[in-house]
């Protein structure tokens, strides 16, 4: 296993262990955009929740 930083390749545990991060970090981010493809209504409610801290922003005159 091999990795290629700035066109040098870099071989041994550290090259598996990002190739296996990197791996894991694009599953993340797919799994991310495939639950806003599928409901892209989804953001808006998540939006128009009301805040817990609104409480503190309540200002009154």
């Amino acid at each position: 296993m091999s990795v290629s930083i700035g066109g040098v390749p870099v071989q041994g545990i550290i090259a598996r262990i990002v190739q296996d991060n990197k791996e894991i970090a694009e599953q993340a981010l797919n799994e991310m955009i495939n639950k806003h493809k599928d409901d892209p209504a989804r953001i808006i409610k998540e939006i128009q929740q009301p805040s817990p801290f609104s409480q503190f922003l309540d200002i009154k005159i």
